[in-house]
């Protein structure tokens, strides 16, 4: 997905995260039975929210549209080897965050 293309969808992403959550908390108002529903749905809307958070980062750097199906693939291996310790992952997956920042070849300096 090119990145304006992406810009342009942001504001229906939004959108949508917002309905997830709050269609959980109606599920959770009106039938607190439906636990698995409910958790779904604010998974769901609480992903939503962070990619919709996310998408001005990826329009600034597009290298990271091209590397984003390998993170993907990295955190899901990480989150099932390492589910029981989830309290430690999240410094950890901040901290590659950041260093995917700066990973890349650098520019030539033309003097």
């Amino acid at each position: 997905m090119e990145p304006s293309e992406l810009q342009s969808k942001r504001r229906y992403i939004g959108l949508l995260a917002i309905l997830f959550l709050i269609v959980s908390g109606g599920v959770w108002w009106f039938d607190p039975e439906k636990q698995a529903v409910y958790g779904a749905m604010l998974r769901v809307g609480t992903m939503l929210g962070a990619f919709w958070l996310a998408i001005p980062v990826m329009v600034r750097h597009p290298k990271i549209l091209k590397r984003l199906p390998w993170y993907l693939l990295g955190g899901i291996v990480l989150f099932a080897a390492f589910a029981r310790y989830l309290w430690m992952m999240i410094p950890l997956l901040i901290l590659l965050g950041i260093l995917s920042m700066f990973a890349g070849k650098r520019p030539h300096n033309r003097q």
